[in-house]
Order: C-alpha cells, then sequence, then structure tokens
C-alpha cells in the first residue's frame, strides 16, 4: 500500500474515531476509499484495531494538503453528525498541514452547500490555499 494514502487512511481512522465510535456511514466511507485504492478489508480493519500515532505531514505537497483536508472534512459530515471533537480534531489537523484552522470552517460550508459535491474540486482548492500562508 502507498505509504502516503496509509498516511490519510491512519488520518481518516483517528478522525472516525475522536468520538468514542466509527459510525456506519464512516465505516463505509473508510471502506470505499481504500477499496478504490486496493486496500483489502482484512488490512483496513487492522489499521482500525492497530491505528498508528499521526506523523508529520510537512512533507506533503500542498495538492495532497488539499486532498487529506478535503476527505477530513467530508468524513467529518458523513454521518450528518458533527461532534465538538471533531471539529477540534479537523482544526489541528489543518494547523498540521500548514492552514490557518479557519479553512475547516471555510471548506464544511462549502461542503454543505454543495452536499452532491458538484462544485469543480479545483476550484474549491484554490478558495482553500488562501488560507495557507506559506503558498
Amino acid at each position: 500500500m502507498d505509504v502516503v494514502l496509509k498516511m490519510q487512511l491512519n488520518v481518516l481512522i483517528h478522525l472516525a474515531m475522536v468520538d468514542g465510535q466509527i459510525s456506519k456511514e464512516e465505516r463505509e466511507c473508510l471502506e470505499n476509499i481504500a477499496s478504490n485504492h486496493g486496500v483489502s478489508p482484512r488490512e483496513l480493519q487492522q489499521m482500525i484495531e492497530y491505528p498508528k500515532p499521526i506523523e508529520s505531514l510537512g512533507a506533503l505537497s500542498n495538492d495532497l494538503k488539499f486532498e487529506y483536508l478535503y476527505s477530513i472534512v467530508h468524513l467529518m459530515n458523513v454521518d450528518e453528525e458533527v461532534d465538538q471533537r471533531e471539529i477540534h480534531f479537523c482544526q489541528n489537523m489543518a494547523l498540521r498541514l500548514g492552514y490557518y484552522k479557519e479553512v475547516i470552517d471555510e471548506l464544511w460550508s462549502e461542503l454543505l452547500e454543495d452536499k452532491n459535491l458538484k462544485k469543480n474540486k479545483e476550484e474549491l482548492k484554490q478558495k482553500i490555499q488562501g488560507f495557507n500562508p506559506y503558498i
């Protein structure tokens, strides 16, 4: 399995578990991501049972940083029950990715407006990059 994908899945697993349980919708989202990238159900289950500490994310490209942000905000909202711990986790991840924590509010509101994710992802990425002082 690709190291970057493994890191991303690990982050998503931590997010899904931050409120003490992985909802059915969160699990399905994790399973879809895993299967789309060739990760077996058994591998995913092992990652869920034995999550690794979240590693440094600073060396990721700007495109990958956006993908991480996008995926965590999407997962946070997938069960339509957003817990304050999930918001705090996402804000912390935004900071670790080099963004201002307010990027989570912006990205979340964009995704809430566009439930079907029809908005051009590239357009959204350009808007979100303004929340990263290093770009």
